[in-house]
């Protein structure tokens, strides 16, 4: 089959493209900037284009894949309508690859992306050769999709537009539900009825893996065959003696009372412990010996933009992560954990409606940086709102008694934190716009001997 992709730079997209290329399809695909994963794709044999154009479908087009952030108006959506040719979002297509085969499927506002990563880990250490699509590169595999042979399909799944109640699970693992997306479901009760709707759909026979320290998760979301996990000591898998370091963790896990032992993590922050948590319920559930569940989770190095670090000559650290959300934030920031080191946030705010909803939480979730630079709005194809902007943000930010918070402009942030960073800063690059870009670029800068 000969299908285009729509916004083949998106994380979501690029995965299935990539998997459809991997299983035999001509893929072609567009997006208004490509990045490394189109670039990967590209290398690995698609067509990809830079920009719009009706000619991308000119050909023998037999599907066409379009992402949420394209607009109805976009020259190839609009001439493969008008020449029959079959259009599928990019959740419809994850849907028909998830009918034929038992889908782990892994939702919630925050950790799907480590989650989901972790899942895959195991089931690829197990053996079992699963088909996966996660939304970030998976550092151990080099990639966030690949193509299995295996029975199941590991997938990070989407609420921000509803797509998620497209698929019925056979495992689904939802990790917390916060006041995020509401630009699409208008209220909180809305968005948690979806996942009540969500959780409905796990196909009979099927688990719900649940974290009930989620208050919302814990009272809402109830299923024939339900694991709950976390810190709380009434979870059925919790954890106990948790040390958490600067470069990971180690923890005792328990399963209703009965010690499986100890575990260690690559990835900080007890955010992380949780996830892990979530990927020992799902092995206990599969069945998968706990030797094999260990081992996975030791070797799992993370993904890219989640607390990625980047140590530079002159003892300065970067860390990329994709943290855009106030209790993300919190999270990466309580992950860092060396106490002797000064800690300066570039935050990059993501979307004008997200900005003006959570404003005041955004006001208040930076206390444990030092120091706070907040750079000007990443639009995610969303128009300008009055009054809504970066420089507000910082306003707010310092109105709450932050002493040491500045606004600069996207295009001076570069030459600006090179100017002020110092021997033993750790500059954390926070958003999900292209503020991870800016960090890479300036790293390689920081590495010249210019």
């Amino acid at each position: 089959m000969r299908i285009h992709f729509m916004g083949v730079s998106g994380i979501g997209v690029s995965g299935l493209a990539a998997i459809c290329h991997e299983r035999g399809c001509v893929v072609s695909g567009c997006d208004p900037k490509l990045n490394g994963v189109a670039r990967r794709l590209e290398a690995q044999g698609a067509t990809v284009s830079v920009g719009h154009d009706a000619r991308h479908v000119g050909g023998p087009i037999e599907l066409l894949v379009y992402s949420s952030a394209v607009s109805d108006r976009e020259p190839e959506l609009r001439e493969a309508r008008a020449r029959g040719i079959r259009t599928m979002s990019r959740g419809e297509l994850l849907a028909a690859l998830a009918a034929d085969r038992p889908l782990i499927a892994v939702a919630g506002a925050h950790g799907k992306t480590t989650t989901s990563g972790m899942a895959s880990q195991l089931l690829i250490q197990a053996g079992w050769d699963p088909t996966v699509v996660v939304g970030g590169v998976m550092l151990s595999i080099g990639t966030n999709a690949r193509s299995g042979t295996g029975a199941y399909l590991v997938a990070e799944t989407d609420e921000s537009d509803g797509s998620f109640l497209l698929l019925s699970p056979h495992i689904a693992i939802v990790t917390n539900i916060d006041r995020e997306h509401l630009n699409h479901y208008r209220t909180f009760g809305r968005l948690v009825e979806a996942f009540e709707q969500f959780v409905g759909q796990v196909a009979p026979g099927g688990v719900l893996i649940a974290c009930c320290d989620d208050e919302v998760v814990r009272e809402a979301l109830r299923s024939p065959a339900r694991l709950t996990y976390g810190l709380d000591p009434d979870a059925d898998v919790t954890a106990e003696r948790i040390r958490l370091n600067g470069d990971g963790s180690r923890f005792h896990a328990v399963y209703n009372g009965r010690s499986l032992g100890p575990f260690t993590l690559q990835v900080p922050g007890r955010h992380n412990v949780l996830n892990a948590l979530a990927v020992i319920s799902l092995g206990l559930t599969l069945e998968i010996p706990l030797i094999t569940v260990r081992e996975a989770l030791a070797g799992f190095e993370g993904t890219k933009r989640r607390f990625q670090l980047l140590r530079l000559p002159g003892d300065i650290w970067f860390v990329e992560d994709y943290a855009h959300h106030p209790s993300e934030i919190r999270a990466t920031l309580d992950a860092d954990v060396i106490r002797d080191r000064h800690r300066l946030v570039v935050f990059q705010p993501h979307r004008f409606s997200r900005t003006q909803l959570l404003e005041r939480e955004l006001s208040v979730c930076f206390d444990r940086a030092d120091g706070v630079i907040v750079t000007d709005i990443y639009p995610a194809f969303e128009p300008p709102i009055p009054d809504v902007s970066g420089e507000r943000l910082a306003r707010l930010i310092k109105a709450h008694g932050h002493p040491c918070v500045r606004y600069v402009p996207k295009e001076e942030l570069t030459s600006f934190v090179r100017c002020i960073a110092q021997p033993g800063d750790t500059i954390f690059f926070l958003g999900a716009g292209d503020i991870g870009e800016m960090c890479h670029d300036l790293a390689a800068r920081l590495h010249s001997p210019a």
